[in-house]
């Protein structure tokens, strides 16, 4: 009984990390986003927000699928790989739709807004333009893209210095976690 009671708090920990750690992460930076977002502005409502329609968002897309997938290959009688099979599946094409209907859509509204003259919408008979473009090589703007990117950078590089070794970790674990019965 301590063996089994040992090692699900073993894989608990191991399977939560994760979402232990962006949570860390996200109190840490509670002090910098008060620091550099001023209450008039309002932002920091705006990031609270983010992060309550992130977890909101994540239930809608998942159904909670990870933890039918866990119940269901586990369970007696059923076909592991047929039950996850038709998890990923269904996950995949819910964040696909999600994707085309939420951000591919209006990227390419916004994207034709910015091929026309200020003032227009992006419809038939809009003039085409690439003045808008063409202001955004101003000081200013370059300072500020080129922030955004440096920022992309050191977040996909702290993404990689910590996400490669725990995933090395969890590969070179040894053993499997134990099947419910």
């Amino acid at each position: 009984m301590a063996n089994g009671l040992k090692s699900l708090v073993k894989d608990t920990a191991l399977y939560g990390i994760s979402s232990i750690v962006g949570r860390f992460l996200n109190y840490l930076l509670v002090p910098l986003y008060t620091i550099k977002i001023t209450a008039e502005s309002g932002g920091y409502g705006v990031v609270t927000n983010v992060y309550a329609y992130t977890a909101l968002l994540l239930v809608l897309l998942t159904f909670g699928m990870e933890t039918t997938l866990f119940r269901f290959s586990t369970k007696e009688g059923e076909e592991p790989r047929k039950v996850y099979g038709t998890v990923l599946w269904l996950v995949t094409l819910v964040a696909v739709v999600f994707a085309v209907l939420l951000v591919a859509l209006p990227l390419i509204y916004v994207l034709g807004t910015s091929l026309t003259r200020q003032g227009q919408d992006f419809s038939f008979g809009a003039t085409f333009t690439l003045a808008n473009y063409k202001s955004l090589m101003r000081a200013d703007y370059l300072l500020v893209f080129f922030n955004s990117l440096k920022l992309a950078f050191l977040t996909t590089v702290v993404s990689l210095l910590i996400g490669y070794p725990f995933g090395y970790f969890m590969a070179r674990r040894g053993r499997r976690p134990a099947r419910a019965r």
